[in-house]
């Protein structure tokens, strides 16, 4: 699904570092604490698969599909759009997922319906049937995974691969806010008895970069800029 900061452009470059870990060091289970559009962890293979996000909506919908509902039994029509932004409250949240991620432009919590627009090559693109549709391919791959709303500190696990992609350091905010101090602090405590890979563009000192390239970030429809993504994981010493 797409997703602010998803990685579903470069997990074929990360999954097999994850991959790795996991099968290297017998690992049963593979954990996300922000689990964002689960473009990781539906090609991750283990025997159990945990995806956490704090982001209820996003979590009901995982599990809506999971267990059959039809996506597209929801006409997302503008007026249902600013009627679900509105009134959350009234509508269920799986629905409320569906517009507040699926139906609003590179999928910026409601910023704004994203229907059907013509781009400056002239090439008509409806951006909530495109994100319908890429879900609807992601079912079966994430048909067994236990997702869970939570947030990162209250999660405690032991002797499992790990892998943060939390909203980066001086982006666009997400739904919720971050503490990037509590954050980090909470991957050392971690890191003692699991694995711990971490998403990011820059990391503490005591963290050693493990993979990075350089990609290209879509900010709205025509402004898009250059960065380094980098995958981080504790420095060996740090952890004596």
């Amino acid at each position: 699904m797409k997703y602010m900061g998803s990685k579903s452009r470069i997990s074929k470059y990360i999954v097999p570092i994850i991959q790795k870990y996991i099968d290297e060091n017998g690992i049963k289970t593979y954990i996300e604490p922000f689990v964002g559009g689960a473009n990781v962890i539906d090609k991750v293979r283990c025997d159990t698969r945990i995806g956490v996000d704090n982001n209820e909506y996003l979590i009901a919908l995982y599990k809506s599909l999971q267990n059959g509902w039809n996506i597209r039994s929801v006409d997302m029509s503008k007026e249902l759009y600013q009627s679900v932004k509105d009134n959350k409250d009234c509508h269920p949240k799986q629905v409320v997922a569906l517009a507040g991620l699926l139906a609003t432009y590179n999928a910026k919590w409601f910023g704004g319906y994203a229907g059907t627009v013509v781009t400056k090559t002239g090439v008509v693109r409806n951006y909530y049937d495109e994100a319908v549709r890429n879900i609807t391919k992601q079912v079966p791959l994430i048909k067994d995974v236990e997702f869970k709303r939570d947030t990162y500190s209250n999660l405690n696990p032991v002797n499992s691969v790990v892998y943060c992609d939390p909203p980066y350091f001086g982006t666009t905010e997400y739904k919720d806010k971050i503490d990037y101090d509590d954050y980090w602090n909470w991957v050392r405590k971690i890191s003692t008895n699991n694995i711990v890979l971490c998403s990011e563009y820059n990391a503490p000192e005591d963290f050693e970069c493990v993979w990075s390239m350089e990609t290209t970030i879509t900010l709205n429809h025509s402004d898009r800029s250059n960065a380094t993504e980098k995958l981080f994981i504790r420095a060996k010493q740090s952890q004596q």
